[in-house]
Formats: C-alpha cells, sequence, structure tokens
C-alpha cells in the first residue's frame, strides 16, 4: 500500500488516503505518507462470534465483511465526488463500492483472494475449522468474481494479473509493488552465511510454511536460522536451531545473515519479503508459489521439495562466491525491474478522463 501510495505522489497526483486503523494492527497517532493527507479511522476487525453472526448473511462473506463499518463508508460518501479517481487497495476494500456514486473506481488487487485460501484448505487438516472455511471461501469466491468483472484492475503481479483476466476481468494491468532505492532497504548483500526469514507468524500462509520446513525440510540440514515475527505460533514447535526475534530492532544484523528462506505453500499475489531481500542483495531460498510476481528473478533458487530446498541452502550456506553472485544478481534484477522510477509514468497516464 505504501508503495503505491509512493507512485502516485511521485506521479504528480493529489492524494487523500482512507485507512483502517484496526485492533489487530493499531498504529497510535499515525502520520501521513508525504505529499499526502491522511484519515485513520479506528475499526475493530478482529475474528469473533458476534460479528459472524451479524454478519452471516453479508454477501462477501466474513472473510470481508468484517471490514466494512459505517464511519468508514460515511467518510468515503463524503469524499467520493471530490475526487476524480478511487483506488480501492486490496479486495476487501471493495465492500464500500456501492459507495462510490458514478466516480470511476479501480481495485489493486493485492492478490487473489480466494486462490489463498483455495491453497491453504489444501494443506490444512479435516474437522469443523476446515469446513467452516471451504464454506466461507465459496461465498467469497462468488464475491470476489462479481467484483473483479465490474472493476478495472491494478494487480500486483503478471501471474495473477492472468489469472484475473481468465476469471472475467475486463481491463487488467500488472503493477507490481516497487520500491525506492534510497529508502530503508539498504543493500548489505550476501557474503554473511547466515539464514533468516522475516515473515509475520499470525498469517496462515506463512505458518503453514514454516511448519514445512520444520516438519520437513530442517531435518534434513539443520541450520541455524533467525526467524523474525512479532509473534511466534504457540501450535508451531521451535527447534533448538530456529532463533526466535520479535523485531528487527532487537539486534538484528543485516551483514551477517547473506541468505534469506521463504518456504511459502499456498497464497497468492507477491511476497513483498522477498522484493526487500533482493533489493537487499541477499541470496534466496523459495518454493514457485513464493516466486510469483517475481518476474523469473536471477539470484533467487526455487525448491518445492524437502530434500531440494534442504540443498539449496547447503550450497549457499557453505559456498561464499556463488552466495555473494546470487545476491548480487538479485538486487541488479530488483533495481532493473521493481524500483519506483520504471513505474512513475505508468502511474502518470491515469489522469481524469483517461478511465
Amino acid at each position: 500500500m505504501e508503495s503505491l501510495i509512493r507512485l502516485e505522489v511521485k506521479a504528480g497526483h493529489s492524494v487523500h488516503v482512507i485507512a483502517l486503523n484496526t485492533d489487530k494492527h493499531y498504529v497510535h497517532a499515525p502520520k501521513p505518507f508525504p505529499g499526502t493527507s491522511l484519515e485513520a479511522l479506528d475499526v475493530k476487525v478482529s475474528p469473533s462470534f458476534q460479528g459472524l453472526w451479524s454478519h452471516l448473511n453479508h454477501p462477501a462473506s466474513y472473510f470481508a465483511s468484517r471490514f466494512d463499518h459505517g464511519s468508514v463508508r460515511e467518510r468515503i460518501l463524503h469524499w467520493a465526488s471530490q475526487v476524480d479517481i478511487i483506488v480501492v487497495d486490496s479486495l476487501f476494500m471493495a465492500v464500500y463500492r456501492d459507495s462510490f456514486g458514478a466516480t470511476p473506481w479501480i481495485l489493486r488487487a493485492h492478490n487473489v483472494e480466494h486462490q489463498i485460501w483455495e491453497r491453504s484448505l489444501a494443506q490444512s487438516p479435516f474437522g469443523l475449522k476446515k469446513y467452516f472455511t471451504a464454506w466461507q471461501t465459496k461465498r467469497l469466491k462468488r464475491w470476489e468474481l462479481s467484483v473483479i468483472q465490474a472493476a478495472r484492475i491494478w494487480a500486483i503481479s503478471s501471474e495473477d494479473a492472468s489469472l484475473l483476466r481468465s476469471l472475467g476481468a475486463g481491463e487488467c494491468q500488472a503493477i507490481p509493488c516497487s520500491f525506492d532505492p534510497q529508502g530503508p532497504w539498504v543493500e548489505s548483500g550476501a557474503s554473511g552465511h547466515g539464514v533468516y526469514h522475516l515473515g509475520a507468524l499470525d498469517w496462515l500462509p506463512n505458518i503453514q510454511g514454516m511448519q514445512w520446513y520444520i516438519d520437513e525440510v530442517h531435518p534434513l540440514f539443520p541450520w541455524p536460522i533467525t526467524v523474525i515475527t512479532k509473534h511466534w505460533p504457540s501450535h508451531v514447535h521451535r527447534p533448538k536451531e530456529l532463533h526466535h526475534m520479535a523485531r528487527l530492532e532487537d539486534g538484528f544484523d543485516f551483514d551477517m545473515h547473506g541468505i534469506f528462506i521463504a518456504p511459502i505453500r499456498s497464497g497468492s499475489g507477491m511476497r513483498i519479503k522477498l522484493l526487500e531481500a533482493m533489493a537487499r542483495g541477499k541470496a534466496i531460498v523459495t518454493t514457485a508459489i513464493g516466486a510469483e510476481g517475481l518476474e523469473g528473478a536471477p539470484g533467487v533458487l526455487i525448491a518445492d521439495r524437502p530434500e531440494d530446498f534442504a540443498q539449496a541452502i547447503r550450497q549457499l550456506s557453505e559456498n561464499q562466491a556463488f552466495r555473494q553472485s546470487q545476491g548480487q544478481a538479485a538486487r541488479a534484477h530488483a533495481l532493473a525491474t521493481f524500483a519506483d522510477d520504471v513505474f512513475v509514468d505508468q502511474l502518470r497516464s491515469m489522469e481524469p478522463g483517461s478511465m
């Protein structure tokens, strides 16, 4: 979201942001991005039985309907007639599309949402939770299809753009997440042989991927790994070789960690943590699903079988020259393919009247 807002400002647009300041990721006194104005509205979106019951018949399914709040709708109604275009940043914000009036709008699709849940279901054990998730996923899919068939879409990856077109999307173009080469993702290279993973383990695809790594990959090559996540799930066993760090600020050293792993087995869209690792010049090991959206990035080793994933980590950790060449190739690809300047002109073309 920050990437797209930054691009819109660089393209010369006047940007007003309406954001949900949720109970799950609450920010005290949020500040606007440079060059924008901001309204951050406090809302509760955490799942609850009361919320499920009150939204049981919502066509968007409870996955999306929990983001539908009257206070947000009021502000959208206020602004809709005053702006030239509305960018709906993520599918879940499309619950407000009936408040846009005649103002043109674009769906910024971070992923194909129902695909995330379908892939996650394939990794989940049978039980009441899986039955409920499957029911809600079917409802979400029907609603998502109705949205994408009515929207102009900016997909976050070429893979997602192709899928969205096959599902009936009309005008759909890929605008990947980009990064500012002068921003906070500073190059630190791949000279260090340390291995790390950066990703929130409160998101199901991340949890499933880490569980797969711990159960099937790590026993084949029990190399020390630092995992940066705010919370470690209580039901996920953590081997002694895996060091949990809640925040980067707690002493993580990028210079010592030249290898980034992303054991992604489900999900959709583009994994921003992989783009960050590329921008930092890290050698990377991930899966075919994890590499989606990276446009065939060099410097990224793709391994879907546990033995191949373990071997890739071993090879990178034991061969410094290879590790560094992989990191250099990954950063060069990031600069050439995903730097902000690559997409500013594309956003600049979105002037009023070009819809």
